[in-house]
C-alpha cells in the first residue's frame, strides 16, 4: 500500500503538465524552425507533452481568456453611462481587460480557490440545471468531443496557443 503523502506527491508530479508549457525553438533540418513544448516534473526533469495534454493546455488557455474577458467586461459595464452601447464597447480595441482587486474575476478565482478538491466536471454537474449522472456524462462527452476535434484539427473555435513538433507517446 502506498503511503498517502507519497501518493499525493506522485499525483502532484503527474499533474505538473497542467500549466502553460515551456517552449523551445531551434533550427531543424533544412534550417526549418522546430518547436518543442515541454513541462518539468517536481524533480525539475523536462518531460514532453502528449498530444492530448498539449491540447488540454490550449483549451485551458482559451477558457482563461474567455473568463477574463467576460468577467472583466461585467466590471466595466457597471461603470458605464446608461446610454452607452455595449456592442460599441466590446468592439473597441483600446478596451483593457484588467481585473481590479475587487473585480468579479478576482471574486470568481477566490471562490474557485476556496474549493480546490472539487473537480471541474463536479463543478459543471453542480451548476447544471439537471443534476443527474446522465447529464454529467453528456457534458463530459461533449467536452471530450471538443478536445478530440481540436487534436484532430477539426476545430475552428479554439485558438492554438501552444504547439510542438514532438510529443510523448500516450
Amino acid at each position: 500500500m502506498i503511503n498517502p503523502s507519497k501518493k499525493s506527491k506522485i499525483l502532484q508530479k503527474n499533474r505538473n503538465w497542467v500549466r502553460p508549457p515551456n517552449t523551445m525553438l531551434k533550427k531543424g533540418s533544412n534550417n526549418s524552425p522546430q518547436k518543442l513544448s515541454y513541462w518539468t516534473d517536481t524533480d525539475n526533469k523536462p518531460k514532453l507533452y502528449t498530444k492530448k495534454q498539449l491540447a488540454t493546455c490550449n483549451i485551458l488557455m482559451n477558457l482563461n481568456f474567455l473568463l477574463v474577458k467576460s468577467l472583466v467586461l461585467m466590471d466595466i459595464l457597471k461603470t458605464l453611462d446608461k446610454d452607452t452601447k455595449v456592442g460599441d464597447l466590446v468592439n473597441q480595441d483600446f478596451v483593457k481587460f484588467e481585473a481590479s482587486k475587487d473585480s468579479v474575476f478576482n471574486s470568481f478565482i477566490s471562490l474557485m480557490a476556496a474549493v480546490p478538491d472539487v473537480t471541474f466536471s463536479e463543478f459543471l454537474n453542480y451548476i447544471s440545471t439537471n443534476n443527474t449522472n446522465s447529464n454529467l456524462q453528456e457534458i463530459i462527452a461533449l467536452g471530450q468531443k471538443t478536445l478530440n476535434d481540436f487534436i484532430d484539427g477539426k476545430s475552428d473555435n479554439i485558438t492554438n496557443f501552444y504547439i510542438s513538433d514532438r510529443f510523448k507517446k500516450a
